[in-house]
């Protein structure tokens, strides 16, 4: 599987350490990765010819378009980071976000997709929720299935997903999971 990382330039200076953890537990799980976060310093970003922007804006693209996944840190909070993560949810890719406890990237909590996976990560359990979301999303294939519900339970399913600031359709995967480990004998 080939994962595309990403995360903020300008963030490096805190976050490069975290960066260098989630690039090397992605290449423990065999994964492929392309990232061009690491090498780049800010000045030579924002130095850039407009011929170098363009050549940069395309290798994005590329690189999106050839990922199974992309992964993004996004702790400190960055247009560029949220562009590619927009980008790739455009493209239908997979994307699992993770950001340092108390560092919650707000504007994309509120983007409801299947396709994206936001996820808290505390002091020592960052390897153990990336992993979780990686997984998440691989097992999460796709199946369109359309359904009526009344006002009332639309509501309150709108109620749950803001309250937990995941999508709906998440909360009703959780809901009849929990009702398949409770009702084995219906799994032949």
């Amino acid at each position: 599987m080939t994962v595309y990382f990403v995360g903020s330039i300008s963030g490096k200076e805190k976050y490069l350490p975290k960066y260098l953890y989630i690039i090397n537990v992605l290449k423990e799980r065999g994964y492929t990765v392309i990232e061009n976060t690491i090498s780049p310093s800010f000045d030579y970003v924002y130095s850039m010819t407009d011929d170098r922007k363009v050549e940069q804006y395309k290798n994005v693209l590329k690189w999106i378009k050839e990922a199974d996944l992309v992964v993004a840190e996004a702790s400190q909070p960055s247009i560029g980071v949220g562009y590619e993560i927009s980008l790739a949810l455009e493209k239908g890719k997979k994307v699992v976000v993770v950001y340092n406890e108390g560092k919650s990237p707000h504007f994309l909590e509120g983007v409801e997709s299947d396709h994206l996976v936001i996820a808290k990560y505390g002091k020592d359990d960052l390897k153990e929720v990336l992993s979780e979301a990686i997984i998440f999303t691989s097992n999460n294939e796709d199946s369109r299935f359309n359904f009526f519900l009344r006002n009332a339970h639309m509501d309150f399913l709108e109620k749950v997903s803001s309250y937990r600031r995941i999508p709906k359709s998440v909360y009703l995967r959780e809901l009849i999971e929990e009702d398949m480990e409770q009702n084995k004998d219906y799994l032949l």
